[in-house]
């Protein structure tokens, strides 16, 4: 097996006939063999061989008669090239590998998060939740009532304002008074709750570690197990109690532009509530959602459709989510800017509600007086009939 140079052998007849070799099997040789002995220079086997079909092609087309000035630098710059390329997908694999194994860690926290949620269930420690049936007539309007931005675990106590669990727990025993009285109004046969993100006030400036996750976990079950006493005491007072919910910008696991869409802490919150009430007949948790970050509620067969709002900052977004919603929307449903707003987009009515935590932090420096509030509306066979501002001290 000659890969010499032979002499008086030209460089281009050499390399065609060295490179033909290799390419028809008559010379039994590896990519190193065939690149080092055509050039002074090392390279991986990776490199050479990217290098080997870009060389065939254009030896192929260099008549050797033809005067030219095709140089062993010439095959270096083609080889450097291909290594270029090389090191760019190596780089693009390495990019993918650790996007990928950043997936299989913030599932595998999700999943322990689970598997600690499952242990208090099943402990028996929690108190009991007992269905009661109760028989209601057919009236002709149900309740939509938000609850929104509890930012369950947010302290604050200054001039303005002061809050805490133990005051958000007080307000939602509030908020089913203030429903209740809306109720006894207009004779209201089902309650709808739309619990459009940040039910917990979470950790979205740094990520979650090993000494914060307890915190973590007691906001996620403490506002888990608050909403299902709120609802439990509803389902007293309705033939039946609809909650659905979608997610905000503070349960997610991560800084905003690193942050998976569907890895979010508050996806935690609907399966507890589902395992918790599971033996009340007459409380429905809604699972069935075009995304987590949106889904459409149907009420008297008119569909609302639901967001928690970060995302949906402009008159033309609010459009556009109504339109990937793929079915007539009579109302769309929102929440994040802490105060109650309706309107109309393009015929379509805009239900924003409120927050539980009134005036924070970002209020006090942006001088925006807020007030803890949620937003309570009647629907009937036609749409939206009124609408309530319920507000808390």
């Amino acid at each position: 097996m000659d890969i010499k140079r032979k002499d008086g052998e030209s460089y281009i007849a050499y390399a065609k006939r060295i490179t033909n070799g290799k390419a028809d099997g008559t010379l039994d040789i590896d990519y190193v063999e065939w690149g080092s002995n055509l050039i002074n220079k090392e390279y991986s086997s990776d490199n050479f061989r990217k290098a080997f079909y870009v060389i065939y092609e254009l030896l192929k087309n260099i008549d050797e008669e033809v005067e030219i000035n095709f140089t062993e630098d010439d095959l270096i710059k083609e080889i450097e090239q291909k290594k270029i390329e090389l090191q760019k997908e190596k780089i693009k694999f390495q990019d993918q590998r650790t996007a990928f194994n950043k997936l299989i860690r913030e599932r595998a926290r999700q999943e322990e998060l689970n598997e600690i949620i499952v242990q208090t269930i099943n402990s028996g420690n929690l108190p009991q939740l007992n269905y009661t049936y109760k028989e209601f007539k057919p009236t002709d309007n149900d309740i939509l009532a938000s609850l929104n931005d509890l930012h369950f675990g947010y302290e604050t106590d200054t001039y303005w304002n002061k809050y805490n669990s133990d005051i958000c727990r007080d307000m939602l025993e509030e908020y089913v008074d203030k429903i209740l009285q809306v109720k006894k109004i207009h004779n209201s046969q089902n309650c709808y709750i739309t619990s459009n993100g940040d039910l917990i006030s979470g950790n979205i400036h740094k990520s979650i570690t090993l000494e914060n996750k307890e915190n973590i976990i007691q906001q996620i079950m403490g506002v888990a197990e608050l909403v299902s006493n709120f609802l439990v005491e509803l389902s007293y007072h309705f033939d039946n109690v609809t909650f659905a919910s979608t997610v905000g910008n503070h349960g997610r696991l991560d800084k905003k532009n690193d942050a998976l869409k569907d890895e979010n802490l508050e996806l935690l919150i609907d399966w507890y509530i589902k395992a918790r009430l599971q033996n009340f007949k007459n409380i429905k948790v809604i699972e069935d959602k075009i995304d987590t970050t949106m889904y459409v509620l149907n009420i008297r067969g008119l569909n609302f459709l639901n967001v928690h709002g970060n995302e949906d900052n402009s008159n033309y977004k609010i459009q556009s989510a109504i339109q990937m919603a793929g079915v007539p929307i009579v109302a769309f449903c929102s929440a994040h800017l802490h105060h109650n707003k309706t309107d109309y987009v393009q015929g379509v009515k805009t239900l924003m509600g409120g927050s539980m935590i009134g005036m924070d932090s970002l209020c006090i420096k942006s001088r925006i007086i807020g007030f803890a509030q949620q937003l309570i509306t009647i629907v009937n066979d036609d749409g939206v009939l009124c609408h309530y501002d319920a507000n808390f001290k």
